[in-house]
């Protein structure tokens, strides 16, 4: 009988962790996509895609946004199961990705009057921004491989959007890549004769068409009980798309839909 009840203990401490919910955690200030509403809870397009997610697979979903370098530190701890973001090299090494659940167009920024503006506008590749002084949100792990793959050096990190734009406005650097749609959020705000830098602004443009294109994936620690859900989440994700789950999302967002 002994025996019988340790077995049982055994059985229910290694599938008690699936019992908790999915804690996931992501940026605070990517809006549409990830971002704290006015109430302080998630809101955008990644919160109604792995809300719609989880509540199909049947399990509750823990979700809370930070400043993006923290959240991506809550992750490696061990402390939240996953975030959406691109799978990087780094990430791989301690995450499992899903498929694609969205794609980021990604966009140079610069000043029209920006002295190299017309090299900027043949900018192709990473390798072709080697001369120009690049300025990137701390926590862009992708842009750091690519800065590090291309051997570029001039990168100014800055804290959040606000503050890499303002490095354009005041001139103290030549370009920044950012999603095209949050980046067009953003500048909508900032050009208004109430921002000191009204007339800066006005100089931001960004390069049609984009520089490149993202696929975000939800990234869950290889550690997690919920890794093992991949398959099904890569299931799911099919069948919203089928559905009009994803067009009715896009369509809350965007008045043409980008494609997802």
């Amino acid at each position: 009988m002994k025996k019988i009840l340790f077995f049982l203990l055994i059985f229910s401490l290694a599938n008690s962790s699936t019992n908790r919910p999915f804690i996931w955690v992501d940026d605070e200030n990517y809006k549409p996509l990830i971002y704290r509403s006015k109430n302080g809870k998630p809101a955008g397009i990644f919160n109604d895609i792995l809300t719609e997610i989880f509540k199909r697979l049947n399990i509750p979903l823990k979700k809370a946004v930070y400043p993006w370098k923290r959240a991506q530190k809550l992750v490696k701890e061990g402390k939240a199961d996953g975030m959406v973001t691109v799978y990087t090299k780094e990430r791989q090494k301690f995450m499992l990705a899903t498929a694609p659940i969205w794609y980021i167009n990604e966009t140079l920024f610069f000043r029209r009057d920006n002295p190299n503006a017309c090299k900027l506008l043949r900018v192709n590749s990473f390798n072709e921004l080697k001369n120009f002084i690049i300025v990137e949100t701390l926590g862009s792990g992708w842009s750091k491989e690519q800065f590090e793959k291309f051997g570029i050096k001039k990168v100014i990190w800055v804290p959040n959007t606000e503050s890499a734009f303002n490095m354009l406005a005041k001139k103290r650097a030549d370009v920044y890549i950012t999603s095209n749609s949050y980046a067009l959020e953003f500048l909508k705000n900032k050009k208004n004769i109430s921002n000191p830098l009204y007339k800066d602004y006005e100089e931001i443009v960004g390069i049609t068409p984009p520089f490149i294109k993202l696929p975000f994936r939800l990234l869950i620690r290889k550690d997690s009980p919920y890794a093992k859900l991949i398959p099904k989440i890569n299931k799911i994700l099919k069948e919203m798309r089928k559905d009009g789950t994803y067009q009715k999302i896009a369509n809350k967002y965007y008045s043409k839909s980008p494609l997802f």
